[in-house]
């Protein structure tokens, strides 16, 4: 990955490390916050983060359902999308 694309996707992580910050203490909010973070490593090295997207995106799947779950599925999703036009 391209340092100016890891920069676009900079604004889109954020929203998803801010909404992963207000999840609660169980085993999956701890696995959707890992998850955000080793995204974010990905990210920063100019690595694929793709395979990493889609284990969020599953982890994201198994958090009961509520607003949080749907803010995380929705800025996934447009993470998705920013990786798939660059």
């Amino acid at each position: 990955m391209r340092p100016e694309r890891a920069e676009a996707l900079k604004p889109l992580y954020d929203r998803l490390q801010r909404y992963a910050g207000w999840l609660g203490r169980e085993r999956t909010s701890v696995t959707v916050r890992a998850d955000v973070e080793a995204l974010a490593v990905a990210i920063n090295t100019c690595g694929d983060p793709l395979p990493l997207l889609h284990a969020l995106e599953t982890n994201i799947a198994r958090l009961r359902s509520g607003a949080m779950r749907t803010m995380l599925r929705v800025a996934a999703s447009e993470m998705r999308h920013a990786l798939a036009e660059s």
